[in-house]
């Protein structure tokens, strides 16, 4: 998991417990302004990935900084880690992780040395996974 999508379960996970119990002002206020931040950073994920689609460069270091790279795709809803949305390299459109882990399943010649099929195992599988 990078930088900008363990940002976003953070800020996500606080939003949360605050709608689930009486309002106060201030905390209110400062999700607001938190979720002013959220806009802003995805506007700069948008302009770093326009700058990494025309210098492969750029994308090596933004991968290498943990901060963006092409194995994770920014999900800003809240939820179960089998429905994060990620890029398969098999696959044109993005997947869910449970249906990458169903997929290299059943296509373990295809699937074998796959970094986005390995993070997803030991995502939902754990110490599970030899």
């Amino acid at each position: 998991m990078n930088q900008v999508v363990r940002m976003f379960l953070e800020s996500n996970a606080r939003m949360k417990k605050i709608m689930n119990r009486p309002f106060k002002a201030d905390e209110i206020a400062a999700a607001q302004r938190e979720f002013e931040g959220q806009i802003k950073l995805i506007n700069a994920v948008i302009s770093a990935f326009g700058i990494a689609s025309k210098n492969k460069r750029a994308m090596v270091g933004l991968d290498r900084m943990n901060i963006m790279d092409d194995t994770t795709a920014v999900d800003l809803m809240l939820g179960d880690k089998e429905a994060d949305k990620i890029k398969c390299p098999l696959h044109d459109d993005l997947i869910t992780r449970a249906e990458c882990l169903d997929y290299s399943g059943s296509h373990v010649d295809e699937c074998s040395g796959c970094e986005t099929g390995k993070t997803t195992k030991n995502l939902l599988l754990g110490d599970k996974v030899t």
